[in-house]
């Protein structure tokens, strides 16, 4: 996909969304993936074209390389680009999301939606992205709603999991539960809930909980606080872990 063709994938993208195209889009080989940023007053889409290559060869369908693209231009859109630096998985559960609703109103097939992160996701997850089944359950998510939308159809949403915890971090405006079997999920009453993490209950000391995804790892305190340990060592209470009472 060379920068021309990038650039029209993008304008069909932003189109479909009702918007008009107000992205600058640039191959960088100094990118390792494709990443959304805001220099100055520019938003830029960026993507290594090496990188975009090896996933269309490998997927054999250049549906892959837009949705790459649909994930990046959901990051602005969400306004995710305002706070680069934060480690939000539920941020990048909502841009596969958008990635698979807006894949289905451009023609793309839910194997073609799919086909991206079945061969780049990473089945562990990384420090800044959920493991791979996540990630898939989320573009499915997305890709299903923009069915059933165009097909006037309103399914019934029920929630079948039991919920033990509600978990919000400072500065995310994601929502966060853990069920009854452990698993930390991203649930935002419009999807189904996603698995991405784990709670496990701590032995008897300072902590009650532990809260893990990938490398991330956090404790909580007997009264509900969250505490992350900084570079330095130190902790720093970096959210609430409350007991779930449904409305």
């Amino acid at each position: 996909m060379n920068e021309a063709a990038a650039k029209e994938a993008v304008h069909r993208i932003v189109r479909h969304s009702g918007l008009l195209p107000d992205f600058t889009v640039r191959e960088d080989p100094q990118v390792r993936t494709a990443v959304a940023y805001i220099k100055g007053r520019e938003r830029i889409i960026a993507y290594n074209p090496a990188f975009i290559a090896s996933i269309v060869d490998s997927t054999r369908t250049s549906w892959s390389a837009v949705g790459i693209l649909a994930h990046e231009i959901a990051h602005h859109l969400l306004g995710h680009t305002l706070d680069p630096q934060a480690l939000r998985p539920g941020d990048e559960l909502a841009c596969d999301r958008y990635s698979g609703f807006i894949l289905y109103h451009m023609g793309a097939t839910l194997e073609e939606s799919l086909a991206a992160i079945d061969v780049a996701g990473n089945v562990h997850g990384t420090r800044t992205h959920p493991p791979k089944h996540a990630r898939a359950a989320a573009i499915r998510q997305g890709w299903e709603e923009a069915r059933d939308m165009a097909l006037h159809r309103e399914p019934a949403f029920t929630v079948d999991r039991v919920f033990q915890f509600v978990v919000r971090f400072a500065g995310d405006a994601n929502t966060y539960y853990v069920d009854e079997a452990g698993c930390l999920v991203w649930f935002n009453n419009f999807a189904e809930p996603i698995e991405f993490g784990a709670c496990a209950r701590m032995v008897p000391g300072a902590f009650a909980y532990e809260l893990t995804w990938e490398d991330q790892q956090y404790h909580v305190d007997h009264k509900g606080n969250i505490w992350s340990r900084t570079a330095s060592g130190m902790q720093m209470n970096v959210g609430r872990m409350e007991p779930y009472t449904r409305e």
